[in-house]
């Protein structure tokens, strides 16, 4: 946007500026033309006096050798002819009435017409001018004076003129370029480029984000003090639902600690073993509601973060997470192959690969059937892929649609435990540090997920955290 309205401003600035210099151009070319036409005129006056005897008793050797120092003087050849036209004196041999340049106006000087200026002299204009004065007495024309002056000389000053009017007309425009148009485009775009960047940052969830309404042309400055009211608003909103969802899952969790206490204390007060049966099913919806109170305050605490992206070790990462879950994997007959290179280094949220990792190998795990699972990542341009496949039945297009959004999860899969928000919390977290997350079949059957991240600029192996004692084992 910036280049478009400095091409618009310098556009019209060089309108301006050629709409001043062309009529000074004009005036330059049209004044040079005019001083030499008088100069030659005067001179062709003359000689037209000076013939005039020459014409009426025939002697023309004194005019011959007038129009001879003329020539040598002024580098203009001349010539008199007589009301015939024929020469009757000249400077130079050779010279004829008949040349294309020097017909007309001698037709016109015979017929006792007063001499006009040729042409306006332009650089690329060669044409000689032509002056003919007529040569009369007692109002009867004898024959008439002509001159044949070369442009050269007065072509090189008009050119030197015009050069002069376009060096002045370029330092014009320049000054105006860099003293008027940039500083104006500057200040006038200055909030636009504040408020898409303020739009780009609630986008991306920092809905705090506010721009200056102290600078820019008024409107400007009104629309900011207006977006920084909606940031507020959409800020306090979103601030206002984190809360709630943070506070009601940690008020949750303290009831359901004690409701499950005093349902274990109550199983040893029961006989009946049907009544047991009951009570380990009260247990088991219990930890599953804990569960589930867990996870709200997982994804609650990965919106509502306000830490920085930083390096993380992808290989450190991958081998921390398929140690933490080999013994899983083993119990339950399912190979893990790990395939990552060393110095793969991504930016992301501190808790991502360690909470991704667990997330994406407890859904293979548990919804793999016991096929082989693989962890791959490699380097893609600018971003690192990191790939979890498993070979299990996979999802149907319409669940993959859906595979990731909270809470939800396959009517399949509605028995096997899990809160269906572990994918939720990996791709907010993706998305927080600048990646993504995507899911599509695996070829022939199973599910792939991939999760693209920046590539980071820190050394790998300096921001891994701490292993975790056991896997999180809830997705």
């Amino acid at each position: 946007m910036r280049r478009r309205l400095l091409v618009i401003v310098i556009g019209l600035a060089a309108g301006l500026v050629a709409a001043l210099g062309l009529p000074l151009a004009v005036a330059g070319a049209d004044q040079a033309s005019q001083e030499l036409f008088i100069s030659r005129a005067d001179d062709t006056a003359r000689f037209a006096d000076v013939a005039e005897a020459a014409l009426s008793t025939g002697r023309t050797r004194r005019l011959t050798a007038d129009l001879l120092r003329y020539d040598e003087l002024y580098d203009t050849p001349v010539m008199v002819v007589n009301s015939d036209g024929q020469v009757v004196a000249s400077s130079r041999e050779g010279m004829s009435p008949e040349q294309d340049a020097v017909r007309v106006p001698l037709l016109r000087g015979l017929a006792g017409r007063p001499p006009q200026r040729p042409h306006v002299l332009w650089p690329w204009d060669e044409r000689p001018y032509v002056v003919v004065e007529p040569v009369v007495r007692d109002g009867r024309v004898l024959g008439a004076a002509v001159t044949i002056s070369p442009t050269d000389r007065a072509r090189e000053e008009v050119a030197g003129r015009l050069a002069l009017l376009a060096l002045g007309g370029v330092v014009a425009l320049l000054v105006v370029a860099f003293a008027v148009a940039v500083p104006v485009v500057r200040w006038v775009l200055r909030p636009v480029h504040e408020l898409d960047e303020a739009a780009h940052a609630v986008g991306s969830g920092r809905h705090a984000a506010h721009v200056s309404d102290r600078t820019g042309p008024p409107e400007l400055r009104r629309l900011a003090a207006s977006f920084n009211a909606m940031a507020d608003g959409v800020a306090a909103a979103v601030q206002k639902q984190r809360a709630f969802v943070a506070q009601a899952s940690h008020q949750l969790r303290n009831p359901l600690t004690a409701l499950r206490l005093r349902v274990e204390n109550a199983e040893s007060t029961v006989c009946d073993p049907h009544g047991r049966e009951e009570l380990r099913l009260a247990l088991e919806e219990a930890d599953r509601l804990g569960e589930s109170v867990d996870a709200l305050l997982q994804l609650a605490r990965a919106e509502s973060t306000h830490e920085a992206p930083g390096p993380l070790d992808v290989a450190a990462a991958v081998r921390r997470r398929a140690l933490a879950w080999r013994a899983a994997y083993d119990s339950s007959a399912t190979p893990l192959a790990v395939d990552v290179p060393e110095g793969l280094t991504v930016t992301g949220a501190p808790d991502l690969l360690d909470h991704a990792l667990d997330a994406l190998l407890d859904n293979a795990l548990k919804f793999g059937q016991g096929s082989p699972v693989e962890v791959t990542a490699r380097l893609r341009g600018e971003e690192v892929e990191i790939r979890v496949r498993d070979g299990g039945p996979g999802l149907t297009a319409g669940e993959l649609a859906r595979a990731g959004d909270r809470f939800w999860r396959s009517p399949r899969h509605q028995n096997v435990p899990g809160t269906g928000l572990g994918l939720a919390i990996t791709r907010t977290l993706a998305e927080r540090s600048g990646g993504s997350m995507t899911l599509s079949p695996a070829g022939p059957h199973g599910l792939e997920v991939l999760l693209t991240l920046p590539v980071s600029g820190a050394p790998s192996g300096t921001s891994a955290p701490p292993p975790r004692a056991a896997p999180a084992g809830t997705s």
